[in-house]
């Protein structure tokens, strides 16, 4: 519990968790069966019952958002890298917007950019530098379970069904988006999307050594 309250960058080396530990894969079987179970109530519940239970979701990930600013500002830890301008940080917006505005291209990227952006941190974790016991690590993991049970519910709900004819339109938002990140990205020496640099441990520095860039 020493560690309890320290960023990434403020913990000793050595102190975190292996990727398929034993602990970092009882996490995602977590995640799994808790998704699991909430999706078959969801499929039972009223009408009324699915959309008070998403609402609460969208706004448990806002919260969850604020109190790691709030917690990094009150310890002193805040810094740029902490603004919420990665994929998921950007999804819970994504997310929220689409629970209320229920669009169809909403709903579609959320489908294939916000799920499996989150499949993808959950496989690919990069706070295994903290230990468990750790609030950053408590908030990275049960943040990105959230990004994965909503387009689940939202699936469920029949609120749009992906369609890969509108595909190119979320690829070109995030292409879009790269442009300002990768501003930010070489204004404060920050990684978000990995424009910068591959992620250690994850597919893209096989990208990388394979292609001669991670960006490919």
């Amino acid at each position: 519990m020493a560690y309890f309250w320290t960023a990434r960058e403020n913990v000793p080396y050595g102190i975190g968790f292996t990727l398929y530990h034993w602990q970092h894969l009882l996490w995602i079987l977590g995640i799994v069966l808790t998704a699991v179970w909430t999706t078959r109530w969801f499929c039972r519940a009223t009408q009324h019952s699915q959309k008070r239970l998403l609402h609460i979701l969208v706004w448990l990930m806002a919260a969850l958002e604020v109190c790691k600013d709030l917690v990094l500002l009150g310890t002193g830890q805040f810094r740029a890298a902490y603004l919420p301008l990665d994929l998921c940080g950007l999804s819970i917006g994504l997310e929220l917007a689409a629970v209320y505005r229920q669009n169809t291209l909403l709903c579609e990227c959320v489908y294939s950019l916000s799920l499996p952006g989150a499949c993808l941190a959950l496989l690919f974790p990069n706070w295994n530098k903290l230990p468990m016991l750790n609030f950053f690590c408590l908030y990275g993991f049960v943040l990105r379970g959230l990004l994965v049970l909503i387009p689940v519910l939202l699936f469920c709900l029949c609120m749009a069904w992906p369609n890969a004819k509108r595909l190119p339109f979320c690829f070109g938002c995030i292409a879009l988006t790269c442009i300002p990140v990768s501003l930010v990205n070489r204004r404060f020496g920050t990684n978000f999307f990995f424009l910068s640099a591959p992620l250690k441990g994850s597919p893209l520095v096989w990208f990388e050594r394979v292609c001669g860039s991670h960006l490919i």
